[in-house]
């Protein structure tokens, strides 16, 4: 039976690296939450114009994930759920979909993470939005995956 493989992390951790390379080595199919953001709505939405269309592009993924998965392939989910009730919202959805779902967490220095992000800035921004002020601004909503949380994770440590 399909899986669904949600990838975990910060902004700049590293998320969209590592989910397309597991998706060259599963094979699986990548649902990009900022791929789909920049397609359907541009890179240059305001802050507030972008925390309004998360949810539609967060659920429009879901559904996408959903024929997938009943296509019999696997997919990974690009969305980083930031804290714990997103992630138990994501699995709550998720296995509705189907029961094997697997959580993949990037294990990074946040100031790491925010140099990445300066530099990725400065060659080619994805999405205007991710500056270093909204990469401050949200990081306190951002917990790592904890022991005591029930799901299946894979730790992949950065440096």
């Amino acid at each position: 039976m399909a899986t669904i493989h949600i990838i975990h992390g910060y902004i700049a951790f590293g998320k969209t690296t590592l989910a397309k390379k597991l998706a060259q080595e599963l094979p699986a199919v990548h649902l990009d939450a900022d791929d789909v953001m920049r397609q359907l709505y541009g890179k240059d939405l305001p802050e507030s114009e972008f925390a309004a269309k998360v949810p539609l592009v967060i659920n429009f993924m879901w559904d996408m994930a959903r024929k997938i998965i009943n296509a019999g392939a696997d997919v990974i989910m690009d969305v980083g759920p930031w804290s714990r009730q997103m992630r138990q919202d994501a699995l709550n959805i998720a296995q509705q979909i189907t029961p094997n779902v697997i959580f993949h967490t990037i294990i990074l220095d946040t100031k790491i993470a925010r140099e990445r992000l300066i530099k990725r800035n400065q060659e080619n921004q994805i999405l205007d939005v991710t500056t270093t002020e909204f990469f401050d601004k949200y990081l306190s909503l951002y917990e790592p995956i904890s022991d005591d949380e029930v799901l299946i994770v894979k730790r992949y440590y950065q440096e």
